[in-house]
């Protein structure tokens, strides 16, 4: 498991709550494909204000998501690993659908949405784990190509000519190298 991930677990629930939230959207909408029915369903099973938590747990998670990134740029942290997300998202997501039944098994178990809902949490774990990792790995490769401090730049000195009245030579004489700085 990666160090950064223990010592900041808001950003591992941010993520896992994301996960739960788009795999249940997407587990009710593969299960009940038709929108009235699907609408139908998540009233009798207490999802009213799901829109609501879907958003939040959306933006939440794009937060941890910027903010592991942020972060890595300014100092090594790591990302959620899977089994964390794992272990955040598929008990959760089986708990709160547990909850809107009633804490009643038998409803939990005939619901299709729900099984699917338990894989979607598997798959969305990885998913998720591997695009905290690339945030971690964006922000560590913009770390390394950060410009340093800036320096003054280095002051060109053209040698004086003696007699301005004297013919420039490379635009009336012999060809010739164009003239060297002097040191000052």
């Amino acid at each position: 498991m990666h160090g950064g991930a223990w010592r900041r677990p808001w950003t591992s629930i941010l993520l896992a709550v994301g996960g739960i939230v788009a795999g249940h959207a997407l587990a009710y909408a593969l299960a009940y494909p038709i929108r009235a029915v699907r609408d139908a369903h998540l009233g009798q099973t207490g999802h009213e204000g799901f829109p609501v938590l879907l958003l939040a747990g959306l933006l939440g998670s794009g937060v941890a998501v910027l903010w592991l990134g942020v972060r890595s740029v300014h100092r090594t942290t790591g990302s959620p690993d899977t089994r964390m997300l794992l272990g955040l998202q598929v008990p959760a997501f089986a708990l709160l659908e547990l909850a809107e039944r009633g804490f009643d098994p038998a409803a939990f178990g005939r619901d299709p949405a729900v099984a699917l809902g338990v894989v979607l949490q598997v798959v969305l774990a990885f998913v998720i784990a591997a695009i905290a990792r690339g945030a971690v790995a964006i922000g560590r490769r913009l770390a390394r190509t950060a410009p340093g401090p800036a320096r003054a730049p280095r002051a060109v000195v053209f040698p004086r000519v003696a007699d301005p009245a004297t013919p420039d030579p490379i635009a009336f004489g012999r060809r010739r190298a164009p003239p060297v700085p002097s040191p000052v």
